[in-house]
């Protein structure tokens, strides 16, 4: 009986613990062309749990099966269970923890059930969900308390994370300790004019679970437009003394006098107790207008070409009509920073932009010279067209009463701060202050003036489309610093309009108007030429790879972010390189280019960095000397041609041993030894080596005296950085001769 009784309650137990995996999120209506549908499970128990053979269902499938591996599920520790794990992944650039991929039903969006099976086939959790619970248009549905019913709706809500879901990590409705949430930001008047007092409220949430005391409200005025809350644009603060309980909310108005332009107002929560500050930041853009209130023109700035090659044209402004009528820009105005005190007419005669068309504001009829494409009749000569600097400014189109109709603050980082490019507009749609709506132009004639833009037509690329995969940061003085690309896509990847940056810093990835690099192929930025004197090949013509040279590149020996853009701004890849990801085997690493593991593994994955373990430093334009398709089963060596006739006579006079590590990179010991078990021959000594390579034996002594005749054995050694032996292998190899 006791046997019996001890023997159920473990089993209970073992229940109990089970039952307390729980389902967590569930994102059941991702938004179209983005990540797939996925579930979270959590184990809120105070064991690990082992997931395999567990199992899960909807309303309607089958069993389907989560893993058949041993995993565990530590306590407190999440799991992701998909359709497809490269989906999520790249939707979720930075997630991290467990993801298993499995066969799918598509979850409803109205309501469905999700079921999770333990390996018994016992139910460890379900839910029930509907819509009105929350989760849609791309928000994940979130559990509110891990330890609250499942199928209580008031425990489940819409994802307010910034990135719609938190997969495999702390819900954004969980209840934190300490939560301020600035839950909303208006203003009134909503169309203000200059000298109008302009009131913007604020509201704080206390969405944690504990009050909150001496907490305040910072406001910004952000001349710069780029969203960033800088000490120097704090015009206001507002502190809060008394307890904000929990629940509750609070709002604070603030006024002031305005004047005419494009403005950009931030405001953040301060608060030093609080758990997530994700949730503490509004920004708002507010379009002030002059003598009256702001008016919706119909006409926007296009193109700007603000580093014209001197001596080819001069700098312009494109305008473009988005309306389906023709607008009169007679005594219209138009200024940048210095001038916007006393904007300049840009013409006093009637001047019609026709419907869906361009006017080219033009300072001289250089313009002419540089475009065999453009239409004479669509430009408007400004002789006292403002000077507009190379570095950003402020162009601003007013029309005869001195509104503001539109105004781009640009930055040379937005593009077109290469002499010749221009700086294209993107969406004539979006906004003109979104810096992500703007690019250098991938023209043929490096500009598009009275035509479509070119970057109108460009599609966007997925991240990890284009990878970084070899970095020379610490060249030898005969060398130069360079960046190796590579598309380990099955597709080819139009380059035109692409840039690579390190740190702040920028550069063209292109150098034609229509650059196309082909699954498997390379693209290597480097500082000059000398990247020749090392890698000779790189000179060959060979559309397996591209070299395209700037002279601007500057690579830190201690690390930087290495980042690739394309034409619209997506960042498609990025890492911070460390010097501390070299081999710690190699006393000296200068000359020693960083490789990349695997391409299709984690950029910022220390584990998937190390040093080039080819004799030349690096290996650009070629596959890394690192590289490692799929982790490897066991050590193999074969020897080719076996038995070999190191005679003289021109036939088998030298074998290959061809080798296959287990380990990535590795110190590698060669030796040959004779019948008796004497070492005879040392072909490599701690020699730095990938996961397979090749070694030539000429039958030869260490001496360089020709071996006898018989069997000998070939004994292959791999160390790590600290000298032990992590794997070995062995193989006969015969000498040979004629008879």
């Amino acid at each position: 009986m006791k046997k019996l009784l001890v023997f159920c309650f473990l089993f209970l137990a073992v229940l109990s613990l089970k039952a307390q995996v729980i389902i967590n999120e569930v994102m059941y209506a991702p938004a179209a062309n983005t990540e797939k549908e996925w579930f979270e499970i959590y184990n809120s128990s105070p064991a690990a749990v082992n997931l395999m053979n567990w199992k899960w269902k909807d309303a309607t499938t089958t069993y389907r099966t989560i893993t058949t591996v041993s995993t565990i599920l530590n306590p407190g520790q999440y799991a992701i269970v998909c359709q497809d794990t490269a989906a999520v992944r790249q939707y979720h650039p930075g997630l991290t923890g467990v993801l298993f991929q499995t066969t799918w039903n598509p979850l409803n969006n109205d309501n469905d059930d999700l079921i999770i099976y333990d390996g018994s086939g016992l139910s460890v959790d379900s839910l029930h969900y509907t819509s009105s619970w929350g989760g849609a248009s791309g928000n994940s549905l979130e559990r509110k308390n891990p330890l609250a019913p499942t199928n209580n709706s008031s425990n489940w809500g819409t994802s307010i994370d910034v990135q719609k879901s938190s997969p495999n990590r702390l819900n954004s409705l969980t209840p934190k300790n300490y939560d301020l949430y600035l839950s909303s930001f208006t203003y009134i008047p909503a169309s203000p004019k200059a000298g109008d007092t302009l009131n913007l409220t604020f509201q704080i949430k206390n969405i944690g679970l504990n009050n909150a005391s001496n907490y305040s409200l910072n406001i910004y005025k952000n001349p710069a437009l780029d969203s960033i809350a800088k000490t120097s644009d704090l015009i206001y603060t507002q502190n809060f003394l008394t307890a904000l309980n929990a629940g509750d909310s609070v709002s604070f108005t603030y006024k002031l006098a305005i004047d005419s332009g494009l403005k950009q107002f931030i405001g953040v929560a301060a608060y030093s107790q609080d758990n997530d500050t994700t949730n503490n930041k509004l920004i708002k853009n507010i379009n002030v207008g002059g003598n009256g209130p702001v008016v919706s023109s119909g006409i926007i700035i296009n193109e700007i070409m603000y580093h014209p090659l001197s001596s080819l044209e001069c700098e312009w402004v494109e305008l473009y009509n988005t309306t389906s009528s023709a607008i009169n820009i007679r005594n219209w105005k138009i200024s940048d920073f210095s001038t916007q005190s006393s904007p300049v007419t840009i013409t006093a005669n009637d001047l019609y932009i026709n419907a869906n068309d361009y006017i080219v504001i033009a300072k001289n009829n250089t313009i002419l010279n540089a475009h065999m494409q453009i239409d004479s009749a669509k430009i408007s000569y400004l002789s006292n067209l403002p000077t507009l600097n190379d570095d950003g400014d402020v162009v601003t189109i007013y029309n005869s009463s001195n509104t503001i109709l539109d105004q781009v603050s640009y930055k040379s980082s937005w593009g077109g701060n290469t002499a010749r490019n221009s700086l294209e507009r993107i969406s004539s749609s979006r906004p003109s202050a979104d810096s992500t709506n703007w690019a250098t132009s991938m023209d043929c004639e490096y500009s598009s003036p009275t035509r479509i833009n070119s970057l109108a037509s460009v599609t966007g690329y997925s991240r990890n489309d284009l990878v970084v995969n070899e970095i020379m940061f610490d060249p030898l003085t005969s060398d130069c610093e360079w960046i190796e690309f590579y598309n380990p896509t099955g597709k080819s990847l139009n380059l035109s309009g692409w840039k690579a940056g390190v740190s702040s810093n920028f550069y063209n990835l292109y150098d034609t108007c229509n650059l196309v690099i082909t699954p498997g192929q390379y693209v290597v930025l480097a500082y000059d030429t000398t990247v020749y004197n090392r890698y000779d090949y790189l000179r060959t013509t060979d559309p397996s790879r591209k070299v395209i040279f700037n002279k601007s590149l500057s690579l830190t020996n201690s690390g930087a972010m290495v980042r690739v853009m394309d034409a619209l701004n997506n960042v498609i890849d990025s890492v911070y390189y460390d010097p501390k990801w070299h081999n710690n085997n190699i006393p000296d690493t200068k000359g020693y280019s960083l490789e990349r593991i695997n391409p299709l593994l984690g950029s910022n994955d220390k584990s998937n960095w190390n040093s080039c373990t080819a004799p030349s430093g690096g290996t650009p334009g070629l596959k890394n000397s690192i590289f490692t398709v799929n982790a490897i089963n066991s050590t193999s060596v074969s020897v080719s041609p076996n038995p070999f006739s190191p005679d003289g006579d021109g036939f088998e006079d030298f074998t290959i041993i061809k080798y296959q590590l287990k380990t990535g990179i590795s110190q590698l010991r060669v030796k040959v030894f004779d019948i008796k078990g004497r070492i005879v021959r040392t072909l490599l000594n701690n020699r730095l080596s990938g996961s397979e390579g090749q070694i030539i034996f000429d039958g030869k002594n260490d001496n360089g005296e020709k071996l006898r005749i018989g069997i000998y054995i070939l004994y292959i050694e791999a160390l790590n950085d600290m000298g032990g032996v992590i794997e070995h292998t062995k193989t006969t190899v015969v000498v040979a001769a004629k008879l």
